[in-house]
C-alpha cells in the first residue's frame, strides 16, 4: 500500500487532515464505522502498483479503471493532500492513452472526412489494470471519462502548484483535447453504460469540464470556443422544459446532471434551470434519504447511490445549505459496513425486488465495495471542512434576482 493512507501527518496536511477527519466524526452516530480516515484507505488500498484505481475489487465487471471513475477518485485525493497517489493514477492514464494513440487519431481522421464510424472503433471507457485495451462488447463509446480525466488533470495540477502540463503528458492532453473537440456532439453511451444513440447532458457536463481545463492547459482559445458551444447546447436545450433533462431522447431527471454546476460549472449552481432541475431530482429520485439515478432506472432494483448522494450534497455545500448537505453526507456515513466497505447502491432489493433478484442472477450481488463511492464521501467531507458545524439553513431552491437572465 502506498505510504500516508492515514492523516496523522505532518504540517498543513495534518491539520487539513485533522479537519476533515473530524467533520467526518461529527455528522453521524456511526462515526467510528465511516471516516474519511478508512475511506482514504480504501482509495489507496484499491489503487494498483501501476498507478490504474480498480472500480471494485469485489465486482468481477468492475475489477477494470475507468478514466471517470479513476479520475473522480485522484481529484478526493487530492483533496486530502495524496498527491503521490493523485499523480501516480494521471501517469498510469498517460501510458494507458498512449498505448490508444492510434485508435484516437484514426477515429478523429474518420470523424472528420465523414466516415461512418460503429461504436467498436471508438477508444474504450474502461482499461485492463496494466493499462491494455479490453476486447469485449462492453458499451466503450463513452467520452464524459476523457473529460472527467482532463478536468482531474488540470485540478491535480492547480492543487500541487504546477503551471502547465509535464512535457511527457502533453500529448496525451492535446490527443484527448481534440477527441473531445471532434465528439463533444456526438451521440455516444453515457455515463451510466445505456442509450448510445443520444446526447446525454451530464456528458455534455463533463466534455465541457475536459474542454475548459485543456484550454488552460495547453492556452488553447479554440478549445474553449468548442466549450462554450458545449455550454450553448445544454442552455439551449433546457428552455422547452424549464430545466435540464436526462437526454436529447428523454426528458427525465437523471442524478448525474447535478455536475452541471458542481464541479464543471457549465452553469452556475443558482441558475434558474437548474434550481428547477434539483428540485426534479429531489421530489422523484429520492429514495430512503439517498439519490436514485433515474425514475425507469432497474438495474439492481434501482437502488440509491452514495455517489450520487454525495453529488447531491456538494451541490448543497455550494449553494450554501449545511443542514442538507451534512444529511446526506450521513446518509452515506450511516452505510459503510463494520469492515469500512462502501458498496455501490442500497434499497433495490426492496423498491424493485424483480430486478434485483434479475441482477444477482446475472452477475451475483451488487458491488459491496466501489471506489468511486469512497471518493465522492471524502469530496463532501472536504467540501464541508471549511465550515465547521455552523448551518446555514438556506433555502436550496430560492433563485437570485439574476438567475434568469444567467439562464439566457
Amino acid at each position: 500500500m502506498p505510504s500516508g493512507t492515514g492523516l496523522v501527518l505532518s504540517g498543513e496536511r495534518s491539520e487539513r487532515g485533522y479537519i476533515f477527519a473530524q467533520t467526518a466524526n461529527q455528522v453521524s452516530r456511526n462515526s467510528t464505522r465511516a471516516t474519511v480516515r478508512s475511506s482514504i484507505a480504501s482509495m489507496l488500498r484499491n489503487q494498483e502498483k501501476s498507478g490504474a484505481i480498480v472500480a471494485s475489487p469485489d465486482f468481477a465487471e468492475y475489477r477494470y479503471c475507468w478514466l471517470r471513475d479513476g479520475s473522480f477518485v485522484a481529484y478526493a485525493l487530492d483533496q486530502v493532500g495524496e498527491h503521490h497517489a493523485s499523480a501516480r493514477y494521471h501517469e498510469w492514464s498517460n501510458r494507458a492513452i498512449g498505448g490508444i494513440s492510434a485508435l484516437i487519431d484514426r477515429a478523429i481522421d474518420w470523424h472528420r472526412k465523414g466516415k461512418a464510424l460503429h461504436p467498436d472503433h471508438m477508444p474504450p471507457a474502461r482499461f485492463a489494470l496494466d493499462g491494455s485495451n479490453v476486447a469485449d462488447d462492453w458499451p466503450n463509446f463513452q467520452i464524459d471519462g476523457y473529460g472527467t480525466w482532463l478536468w482531474a488533470l488540470g485540478q491535480h495540477l492547480l492543487s500541487t502548484g504546477q503551471d502547465g502540463v509535464p512535457t511527457e503528458w502533453r500529448d496525451s492532453v492535446e490527443r484527448v483535447a481534440r477527441y473531445l473537440d471532434a465528439f463533444a456532439l456526438s451521440p455516444c453511451f453515457d455515463v451510466w453504460e445505456e442509450s448510445g444513440s443520444a446526447l446525454h447532458t451530464s456528458t455534455l457536463a463533463c466534455v465541457y469540464g475536459g474542454l475548459t481545463a485543456a484550454a488552460r492547459l495547453l492556452d488553447d482559445e479554440d478549445l474553449l470556443t468548442r466549450a462554450e458551444t458545449v455550454q450553448s447546447r445544454v442552455r439551449d436545450n433546457a428552455v422547452r422544459l424549464g430545466r435540464y433533462v436526462k437526454s436529447s431522447e428523454s426528458d427525465d431527471v437523471d442524478a448525474s446532471v447535478l455536475w452541471l454546476s458542481t464541479p464543471f460549472r457549465v452553469v452556475e449552481p443558482g441558475d434558474n434551470y437548474f434550481v428547477q432541475t434539483v428540485q426534479a431530482i429531489e421530489a422523484r429520485l429520492s429514495l430512503d434519504g439517498g439519490l436514485r439515478r433515474y425514475p425507469t432506472d432497474t438495474y439492481f432494483g434501482g437502488g440509491a447511490w452514495p455517489v450520487l448522494t454525495a453529488s447531491l450534497g456538494w451541490h448543497y455545500r455550494a449553494v450554501g445549505d449545511l443542514d442538507a448537505a451534512h444529511s446526506c453526507l450521513e446518509w452515506v456515513a450511516d452505510h459503510f459496513d463494520d469492515d469500512g466497505r462502501l458498496g455501490e447502491q442500497f434499497g433495490g432489493e426492496r423498491r424493485d425486488p424483480e430486478h434485483y433478484r434479475e441482477w444477482v442472477n446475472r452477475w451475483g450481488p451488487p458491488a459491496r465495495d466501489l471506489t468511486w463511492s469512497h471518493a465522492m464521501y471524502v469530496v463532501l467531507c472536504a467540501a464541508l471542512a471549511d465550515v465547521g458545524g455552523s448551518h446555514t439553513g438556506s433555502a436550496l431552491t430560492r433563485p437570485t434576482s439574476n438567475q434568469e437572465e444567467t439562464a439566457k
